[in-house]
């Protein structure tokens, strides 16, 4: 009996290798596009050509960037913030550089449904004066759909394996060899789930980044006029000047400590150095002042 029940383990391990050998391997596919043809039809909704047969929605990450100019910050988080909540989404981070009274610039990532994404873009380069704007499309449709089929394969597989676990009449070595089986089968079913979950995220909400920059007078880059581009050097000059002045000021801050104990360092050791040459002096002028004895031959003369 052990060895039959051996033998049909066996059979059950070859069939969940077959399994994994029929279902292609994972292969994402890139897929950059244009503006105007990422946002043609409803994001997410078309159907997959080929291997799907129309059965199943293609699952696409898509991802933006819109950078924009303002030449008053002053409402524009809020503004953002309003924006997601409008079409669905939420803010998932955002980081403002700068403080009232000076150029300042903020980036907010934020996370809507792909249907909602359209409406996004076509809104956020409202904001201000449109710099430049990208939009990228990854179509994840055969990673997501062959991961489905692999967990269905091992979920079988496990399926047999407890069946079998259930009627085990082995020794114990046998019964601990198919558990350590039936671990290795889960695990791997939780890892593909994970990664199932990940692209579930990445397909359902699209990722729209907005970064808004604070330039007083702005024109375009393209044809900027004589005095445009004076103040744009002057107004670029002014800025560093005072962005290096207040960093000298932070290190000079963070060096006055150090000094003070340079200072009282190198005055101690001045101190000791000049004593020391003060006894050096003295000896030399003791040495000078002290009796010479005379030589024998002018004592003998005398």
């Amino acid at each position: 009996m052990p060895r039959v029940w051996l033998l049909l383990l066996v059979g059950i391990l070859g069939c969940a290798s077959s399994e994994r050998g029929s279902v292609p391997a994972e292969a994402p596919i890139t897929s950059e596009v244009p503006m105007a043809e990422s946002l043609a039809g409803t994001a997410g909704e078309t159907n997959i050509a080929g291997r799907n047969h129309g059965e199943h929605p293609r699952r696409i990450i898509y991802t933006a960037n819109v950078d924009v100019v303002v030449e008053d910050f002053e409402g524009v988080p809020g503004r953002v913030a309003d924006l997601a909540e409008q079409f669905g989404g939420y803010v998932a981070g955002s980081n403002v550089h700068g403080q009232p009274g000076h150029p300042r610039r903020g980036t907010w990532t934020i996370r809507v449904p792909v249907e909602q994404y359209e409406g996004l873009l076509s809104e956020a380069r409202q904001l201000g004066e449109l710099r430049s704007l990208t939009s990228n499309s990854k179509d994840v449709s055969e990673e997501y759909y062959d991961i489905e089929a692999r967990i269905r394969n091992k979920e079988k597989t496990e399926s047999r394996i407890v069946a079998l676990l259930e009627e085990a009449t082995g020794n114990l070595e046998q019964v601990l060899m198919v558990e350590q089986k039936l671990d290795q089968v889960r695990e791997e079913i939780e890892r593909m789930q994970g990664r199932l979950r990940v692209l579930t995220d990445q397909t359902s909400l699209a990722t729209v980044s907005i970064t808004v920059e604070q330039i007083a007078g702005y024109q375009s880059e393209e044809e900027p006029t004589y005095g445009t581009r004076v103040n744009r050097a002057f107004r670029g000059s002014l800025h560093a000047l005072i962005t290096t002045a207040a960093n000298l000021s932070i290190v000079a801050v963070a060096l006055a400590p150090w000094l003070a104990v340079l200072a009282v360092v190198s005055l101690i050791v001045g101190l000791i150095v000049w004593i020391v040459r003060q006894i050096r002096r003295r000896g030399r002028k003791a040495q000078g002042g002290a009796e010479v004895p005379l030589p024998a031959e002018v004592v003998d003369e005398g």
